[in-house]
């Protein structure tokens, strides 16, 4: 996986403006308050962190002295600020690019609503702004600005919080419409018909597992090899070692399929392939590096064959990235992207891009036809140079229906595939919808997928995701996807919340295993999972054949979710009446209610419908299940019917 990714003084209480005076780091954070928001401090205090990438301080400020300069090609960074819960604020920032090509975005998030932004591609300074409101439930926000790509800069002064009054009550919904993602083509493919999409939406929970050569270098994660700058041939030799390095001594896929079964999850996606190139299966392209040409072993194929037998459905993962090729960075010879290993331009990496190229086409021919039915593809990494620009990776990985044969890095005719219709080279997708026609595949890959895909730990938040086919994936073990000895893992009460605030928005959960060089999946791991288990013994019906809605969600508080006649109730620690013991619901209209029961106790409550078509339940015992409270409100004909 790819690690992922305003100065102010009061208004009123809380409102804040900018200043042009260098700050002063505050004993504690001020609500409202953005630590170095016109960057005067000449340095990025209060900006830089974990994620920030290709930031620096630039003379070429809207006022004052500096600015924040963000490029070239992909940068970021962000900043923490604290605020009120359950307010209102207008997020403004000056900003401006080198050229009308490229852009500046704004963006604020983890509010506990949908991430809110503005971009602008004006080269000269120009005030953009955001209006949000924070959940009763949230006291910080996250504020980030990006320079997504392109060989220019992008620019950010004057940022200003400005607090707007205190958040309005809930008002009572009615029943969303339900609505499905629009079908859309590129590249000459299509992407899969609800009906395709099914048994991926009944599922909505599943197991994601990193597992790989980098599972035997301690406390490297599955980025170990970039993060350390570990040239190929020293790294290979390390992952390779008899005595420490990777052996899969102790793999047994058939106790992998058990756990996620016993975790109550549906799918698996194995990592096939990382950034680091090495194919847990057997490629024949010459400069391949696999399983099967260091431990005689297809690790895929016990895969596939012992989760198929445990019913469960089949994910693969493949990044098409690899850093044992210099030309990933340059792929045209002519101008090499930013990267940790000092690569400057050479005419030779067209070449080696291509190869890298082939390589990848090769391997797909193997995965998509050496393995049975394959009914998920996780791809990750099919950017270029570790920075998005969606119509070079296009051009590059050819990932529409066919390749371009006037392309410039033309795939050997011993690795093409071919369409027997018309004799052309196939795409990348033109090769998945001829041998894997019903499998599932995300966006990562330069083609517009039929599932996106939100990453990392923070909360789930906003509405019902309607656009798009929504997949959210986060690691059970803390601080990396790849194992590390002794991690922290999240706890039971965390999975639980991530699950259900997934359902509710009408998103699938990819919950992350790292098992360890021998292919253990470490004991803290599995206990997480398996606690995870026995509360879906008795909420699965919340969420497993289950769609989000008919309500919108309110963060921290409360979510729904529903089936034929049933609607769920997924209420959480911060529900705002939760100290009554009951729960209002939204309206009903002139539906009525059958019963209502506790789905943890199995106990039927009493409840009364209201003047206004809200449903009051009483006697809800918070105690048993506080981190999240699941009641069973059965109507007495379908949620959606007459």
């Amino acid at each position: 996986m790819n690690p992922s990714n305003t100065s102010l003084s009061f208004l009123l209480a809380f409102a804040v403006t900018t200043t042009a005076m260098a700050d002063k780091e505050p004993a504690a954070p001020e609500v409202g308050k953005i630590h170095n928001a016109g960057f005067e401090s000449g340095t990025l205090s209060g900006w830089k962190n974990l994620k920030t990438k290709r930031a620096e301080i630039s003379s070429k400020a809207h006022a004052g002295q500096h600015a924040m300069a963000l490029g070239p090609e992909s940068g970021n960074c962000s900043q923490e600020v604290k605020i009120r819960p359950n307010s209102r604020y207008r997020m403004s920032a000056w900003v401006r690019t080198d050229a009308g090509s490229e852009q500046v975005e704004l963006t604020v998030r983890d509010f506990g609503g949908s991430p809110v932004s503005i971009a602008s591609a004006l080269a000269e300074y120009t005030k953009v702004a955001v209006e949000f409101t924070s959940a009763r439930t949230c006291s910080t926000v996250l504020i980030a600005l990006k320079h997504p790509s392109g060989p220019g800069k992008g620019y950010a002064d004057s940022l200003e919080l400005e607090y707007l009054g205190e958040a309005p009550e809930p008002t009572i919904q009615e029943f969303v419409t339900p609505t499905l993602p629009a079908r859309q083509s590129e590249g000459g493919v299509e992407n899969l018909p609800d009906s395709a999409m099914k048994w991926y939406l009944d599922a909505r929970f599943g197991m994601f597992i990193h597992w790989g050569v980098y599972s035997s270098i301690d406390k490297g994660g599955e980025w170990v090899m970039h993060s350390k700058v570990i040239p190929p041939d020293v790294y290979r030799a390390r992952a390779e070692d008899p005595e420490k390095g990777f052996t899969a001594a102790k793999f047994k896929p058939a106790d992998w399929a058990e756990l996620a079964r016993n975790a109550g999850m549906k799918y698996t996606v194995l990592t096939t392939r990382h950034h680091d190139g090495y194919a847990l299966f057997d490629s024949k392209h010459p400069n391949s590096w696999t399983s099967a040409k260091h431990l005689g072993r297809d690790l895929i194929k016990e895969y596939t064959d012992a989760v198929r037998k445990a019913g469960l459905h089949v994910g693969l993962y493949y990044s098409p990235m690899s850093w044992r090729y210099p030309g990933y960075y340059n792929v045209s010879g002519t101008g090499c992207k930013p990267n940790v290993w000092g690569y400057t331009a050479e005419p030779w990496h067209k070449e080696n891009a291509r190869l890298m190229k082939e390589e990848v086409y090769e391997q797909l021919g193997v995965l998509l036809r050496n393995y049975g039915p394959i009914e998920y593809m996780f791809w990750d990494g099919g950017y270029l140079g570790q920075s998005t620009d969606r119509p070079l990776e296009d051009r590059f990985w050819d990932s529409g229906k066919y390749q371009d044969p006037k392309g410039d890095w033309q795939v050997g005719e011993a690795y093409q595939d071919k369409d027997e219709s018309t004799g052309k080279a196939l795409g990348v997708m033109g090769m998945v919808r001829k041998h894997q026609p019903q499998m599932i595949v995300n966006e990562r890959f330069g083609w517009i997928g039929d599932v996106h895909g939100e990453e990392g730990s923070a909360a789930t938040t906003g509405n019902i995701r309607s656009e798009q086919t929504m997949e959210k994936c986060a690691s059970v073990q803390k601080g990396g996807w790849g194992y590390v000895p002794n991690a922290a893992v999240m706890s039971f009460e965390q999975v639980a919340v991530h699950l259900s605030n997934c359902a509710v928005r009408n998103m699938n959960f990819l919950l992350n295993v790292a098992p360890d060089r021998e292919g253990m999946i470490p004991q803290n791991q599995q206990d997480v999972l398996l606690r995870t288990g026995e509360w879906l013994k008795k909420t699965g019906p919340a969420i497993h054949h289950t769609r989000g809605g008919p309500w919108q969600p309110l963060h921290g508080e409360y979510g729904f979710t529903y089936a034929g006649n049933n609607i769920y109730c997924h209420i959480y620690q911060d529900y705002r009446h939760k100290a009554t013991g009951t729960f209002t619901t939204q309206s009903i209209g002139s539906k009525q209610v059958a019963k209502v029961t506790n789905l943890h106790t199995g106990q039927e409550l009493p409840w009364k419908k209201n003047d206004n078509h809200t449903v009051t339940i009483e006697q809800v015992d918070y105690a048993q299940t506080p981190d999240v409270t699941v009641l069973q409100l059965s109507l007495t004909g379908e949620v959606y019917g007459n």
